[in-house]
């Protein structure tokens, strides 16, 4: 297994400290991806796969072949420590939060499926909030600590662990803070000022210091969280600790775990997903997700990967501009050939929720004819995409509409920051970027708790919004099977007071030296 930069035709061993290619610029970063040995994974798929699966070992243990941190770590003769390392931090996290890491389940959601019109059988759903800190982003974030830890224990020194930073709203600040927590990492993490007192007084008692950033800027310059906490990494020398491949490309193999399980639960099974819908902030979920399946078809475990859609609300839909702009961008270069219609509508400033509107027919009818034409036209697509990561940040720009507001209140990113491997999947695959308005998000919202009991919030629920969409638009196919990811866990409490002393307030004219005097 290696390390690859698809922007730069470039291989990395699995030991180099850059977290992104070495040649990422102020255009954009390079994220690094991994090229995986298939005859090592071949070995143990099926056989000792089953077997673990069936001993109801941790996926990390699990699926460990997969794991670039353990195949560095076997490179150094440190497999048995990897393994021992994993499981001493899932114990971690249960000492400090109450729950470890855990395989969470499938449902065939039969209940759910006749209430949106579809047959019993056809759909499949994650429930992710029961993983660690309720939501899916502690895998993320696992996969990027056993990264670092197994950097330090091949370079055979007793090196400090280096302060972490994260921005975020709330989940992936608490998975974070559980999983740098358990593993003695000191973070910091940058968050909204108006966010609940709840998570403020999980993430201090957690052990993390909480920055709170106000949004003096105007919209259109990006996150003030993720701007302040950008300047801290440049000033400080903190690691990022993220849920995004553009941060650290090892947080995106953390959670190819959840990927793993669904997919190898649905080759134990014999029930192949035709369809997938995933909810989209940030789209750490969705890169990972998608990655995790390639890795799965490229291994035999599915035969075909299933069309990707997105969905993302109707106040800040980044992705779906982006993915225009890239399928623009094919079109100039000759790789296919858009309607007309579709191609004049692109051709000027544009809005994704209008072009989508006003030109659905040929919008599926384009992205049908690409995902059947990818395999002849690969190589082509492949030099589109490598010009486009070499100025990612003029087709993956902030959000400049209204500040946005929604009842999905975790998928309101300015920026998607893996936008580029999500519109690549999409377009592989043959699905689309959904925008669903706030009354379609509440609507899925209740439909989930009534029919499938899940306490989750409505950024958890929000993919299945998007499937409602899709069914409408005749979108699924008679005897498709369609899964859902339900992330991110309904109200959270806390009994425990803040602790003041490590909460911290940065407004626009304040110095980050603030946070370290």
């Amino acid at each position: 297994m290696r390390l690859y930069c698809p922007v730069c035709n470039k291989e990395f061993p699995l030991d180099i400290k850059d977290l992104a290619c070495p040649e990422s610029s102020d255009d954009g970063v390079h994220p690094l991806i991994k090229l995986e040995d298939a005859d090592e994974l071949s070995r143990v798929f099926p056989t000792i796969l089953t077997k673990r699966w069936n001993e109801g070992k941790l996926s990390f243990s699990v699926f460990r072949e997969f794991m670039a941190s353990y195949q560095l770590a076997n490179e150094h003769g440190k497999a048995s420590w990897w393994l021992e390392r994993v499981l001493a931090l899932s114990n971690a996290c249960e000492r400090l939060t109450g729950r470890g890491f855990v395989r969470t389940p499938e449902i065939q959601a039969d209940e759910l499926a006749e209430a949106i019109d579809l047959p019993k059988g056809s759909l499949f759903v994650k429930n992710e909030t029961l993983q660690l800190m309720g939501s899916h982003k502690s895998r993320h974030l696992a996969g990027a600590v056993m990264h670092l830890e197994t950097l330090r224990e091949i370079s055979g020194e007793d090196q400090d662990k280096k302060t972490l930073a994260i921005f975020s709203c709330g989940n992936a600040a608490m998975g974070a803070a559980a999983i740098a927590g358990a593993a003695g990492y000191q973070l910091y993490a940058f968050v909204p000022d108006h966010v609940s007192d709840t998570v403020v007084a999980i993430l201090t008692n957690l052990g993390t210091n909480v920055v709170k950033v106000s949004r003096d800027g105007n919209v259109g310059e990006g996150d003030p969280c993720n701007l302040r906490y950008q300047e801290a990494l440049k000033k400080f020398g903190w690691v990022p600790f993220t849920s995004y491949g553009h941060d650290i490309w090892s947080a995106v193999e953390g959670a190819e775990t959840l990927a793993y399980e669904f997919f190898f639960n649905q080759y134990l099974n014999d029930a192949a997903l035709d369809v997938m819908v995933i909810q989209v902030g940030g789209g750490g979920l969705a890169n990972a997700v998608i990655s995790g399946a390639q890795i799965c078809k490229r291994l035999g475990m599915i035969r075909k990967l299933p069309r990707f859609y997105t969905c993302q609300t109707s106040s800040c839909y980044p992705l779906a501009q982006s993915y225009f702009m890239v399928l623009r961008e094919l079109g100039r270069d000759g790789v296919v050939t858009l309607p007309p219609e579709l191609s004049m509508a692109l051709e000027s400033d544009f809005d994704a929720r209008s072009v989508i509107e006003n030109n659905a027919g040929q919008i599926k009818m384009t992205a049908n004819l690409i995902a059947e034409m990818y395999p002849k036209i690969k190589e082509d697509i492949d030099e589109v995409f490598a010009k486009i990561g070499k100025k990612r940040n003029e087709f993956f720009k902030p959000w400049s509409g209204n500040v946005p507001d929604s009842i999905a209140e975790g998928i309101l990113d300015d920026t998607t920051y893996d936008g580029l491997e999500v519109v690549r999947g999409m377009i592989e695959t043959g699905g689309l970027p959904l925008v669903a308005d706030e009354e379609s998000l509440q609507k899925a919202f209740d439909l989930a708790v009534r029919h499938t009991g899940i306490d989750l919030s409505a950024t958890g629920s929000a993919g299945l919004a998007g499937l409602r969409m899709l069914i409408k638009n005749n979108l699924i196919q008679k005897g498709e099977r369609c899964g859902l990811l339900f992330t991110g866990v309904g109200e959270r409490s806390c009994d425990l007071p803040i602790i003041n002393d490590r909460v911290f307030t940065l407004s626009a004219d304040d110095n980050i030296k603030k946070l370290i005097d």
